[in-house]
């Protein structure tokens, strides 16, 4: 949902999505329900890791690139991916670019927790999760407490990784619980914990130009629902032979057909008016980029209501 930059949202009344319900994800759900927040959806791809959290929450069961769709990542105030793959972060940052959705990536490296937050809706010219950090870390006073257990070399593996899956989850809900306070300021940061030291630092991350995700985007992009049916009738391509033309960005790879964009003739001429399987699309309109949503509204969850942003106007 839209929010004004450093604007306090209850905790009570906030809608957070999270993706993944693994040993972050269920750390992080922990925390967000000791916190008092108003609602949390769960996408778990596993119905068995989700199957604990059943009976307090809203458990969405398949992959979110399916299940959560632009206009239900819309309905909330926060998404959260916990899903420890590089490819999984990058996807959840493409949608959420997209759908100006406040964003924030939680993953472990070795004994590092980390966790970084977008508020694209907070902020239209925040960094994405793809661009540059441009800044050096800046130690945080997060703790200076240095953490030790025993452990005997056979179980100090799993048992660091699940200490350091619970500092994520409990950093990322700090973090979110900041957000919402309005002490986090507008910017995109990466924040990191060492789970065996306790030693913290922290970096700005600024917007790159550059960046393949964002650095051609005039957030909030618009969005607007179509049909996923590609046909060009005769009397069209006779009137408006430039529509033919027109080059597209797919949100998904195609075999067959250009990485970076595509034409509608190509399309059209592959698929003969049936649907393509991506979700959305960006194109240029008007002077700017737009997005064409290919999903139906119906197939997903519907966009949660938000009370925390209750009066307040989607940004897109």
């Amino acid at each position: 949902m839209a929010a004004e930059p450093n604007r306090r949202l209850p905790l009570a009344g906030l809608t957070i999505a999270v993706v993944g319900a693994g040993r972050i994800g269920s750390e992080l759900i922990r925390n967000l329900g000791l916190m008092g927040i108003g609602r949390i959806d769960v996408f778990e791809r596993e119905p068995h890791l989700a199957d604990p959290l059943r009976s307090r929450y809203t458990v969405y069961e398949g992959d979110f690139w399916d299940t959560l769709t632009l206009a239900g990542l819309q309905g909330y105030d926060f998404a959260v991916c916990t899903v420890d793959s590089p490819s999984a972060r990058q996807r959840m940052n493409q949608k959420c670019v997209v759908a100006n959705a406040n964003l924030v990536q939680v993953w472990t490296e070795g004994t590092l927790a980390i966790v970084g937050a977008y508020p694209f809706a907070a902020q239209p010219e925040s960094a994405c999760f793809e661009c540059d950090a441009s800044r050096a870390a800046i130690p945080l006073p997060i703790a200076a407490l240095t953490l030790s257990v025993e452990e005997t070399p056979a179980t100090a593996g799993p048992a660091t990784r699940i200490a350091t899956a619970s500092v994520a989850g409990a950093l990322a809900a700090a973090l979110i619980a900041r957000i919402a306070a309005g002490a986090h300021g507008s910017v995109a940061r990466r924040a990191t914990l060492d789970a065996t030291l306790g030693q913290g630092a922290s970096h700005e991350i600024r917007r790159d130009p550059h960046c393949r995700r964002c650095g051609s985007l005039q957030r909030p992009v618009p969005i607007v629902q179509t049909r996923n049916r590609w046909e060009a009738p005769a009397s069209v391509a006779q009137t408006c032979p430039e529509m033919l033309n027109q080059r597209l960005q797919l949100s998904d790879e195609i075999e067959g057909l250009p990485v970076e964009s595509c034409c509608v003739r190509e399309l059209t001429a592959r698929f003969n008016g049936g649907p393509i399987p991506a979700k959305f699309a960006l194109t240029a309109a008007g002077g700017r980029i737009v997005c064409l949503d290919f999903e139906e509204r119906e197939a997903g969850p519907a966009p949660a209501v938000s009370r925390a942003a209750a009066g307040h106007q989607p940004g897109n």
